[in-house]
């Protein structure tokens, strides 16, 4: 007996003995993360494309070319870069013929030129030149109020009523909603981003909206009505959307639940009269 309990005493040292130099090492798991806190991050086209937005001129965005799909051929020759203008979106440039229709007349192929028989009325008349329409843009500077909003936005569908506030950021999307700043603050193409969820301010029922629905927006210029026209899920780097219009529409983004590479888009145009 007194034996056994020398061995029990020796092997009771020897546990005591190793539990000291074996690491607890459940204490040495850490959780902490470096990742970016920011639910909503930086949709600025500076940021994305390193510029800022040369608005009736070239940007960084019309040069990007996605891959092509195998067996596809590109539109892309000697150096002439041919653009699809996408659904829902309005051109940059806008092309009125001299009949009065909207968008690049077609007039036929054009076979041969013979100068000799140009005259002013017949057969080989030369068309006038197409009017270029610019898109319309109206800076923010002069448009904040006094508590520093540049205006309100209210969807009376989904009780929706909040300030927009300079700036894509986390910063304003506390306050309310964000205005891209590379859009216009009132006339032509005005794009506004919120959160989806978890914060005070969140417009994720966006997507419950339907074409027809009425948006309004209010600044020191006056209050306007958009009718919505598209409800969209799009890549969270499709900046299309937010492009200048020559017509008054307005561009709202969110997050997509549980999908952070894509965004839900709403567009409406203005509600005519």
């Amino acid at each position: 007996m007194k034996k056994m309990r020398n061995l029990l005493g020796l092997a009771l040292a020897v546990g005591a003995a190793l539990s000291l130099t074996i690491p607890a090492f459940a204490s040495d798991y850490s959780f902490a993360t470096t990742a970016s806190q920011d639910y909503y991050g930086s949709t600025s086209y500076e940021d994305v494309y390193g510029s800022q937005y040369n608005y009736g001129g070239r940007n960084a965005v019309d040069y990007d070319v996605p891959e092509l799909e195998y067996g596809r051929m590109s539109t892309t020759q000697a150096g002439i870069m041919e653009r699809t203008i996408l659904p829902g979106l309005q051109g940059a440039a806008a092309l009125v013929d001299e009949d009065g229709s909207y968008g690049i007349g077609d007039g036929g192929p054009l076979t041969e030129l013979i100068t000799d028989s140009v005259t002013k009325d017949g057969p080989w008349a030369i068309p006038a030149a197409p009017t270029i329409q610019q898109p319309a843009y109206t800076s923010v500077q002069g448009m904040a109020q006094a508590d520093g909003s540049i205006g309100t936005l209210s969807i009376p569908k989904l009780k929706i009523n909040m300030k927009v506030w300079e700036g894509e950021t986390n910063a304003s999307m506390a306050k309310g909603l964000g205005h891209y700043s590379s859009t216009s603050g009132w006339l032509g193409n005005v794009g506004v981003c919120g959160h989806n969820r978890g914060a005070r301010y969140n417009i994720g029922t966006i997507k419950d909206l339907k074409p027809g629905d009425i948006i309004t927006y209010t600044t020191v210029y006056g209050t306007r009505t958009y009718q919505v026209t598209m409800v969209k899920t799009i890549a969270n780097n499709d900046w299309s959307y937010l492009q200048g219009t020559v017509d008054n529409r307005i561009t709202l983004t969110t997050c997509l639940a549980n999908q952070p590479a894509k965004r839900i888009c709403v567009q409406a145009v203005e509600k005519s009269a």
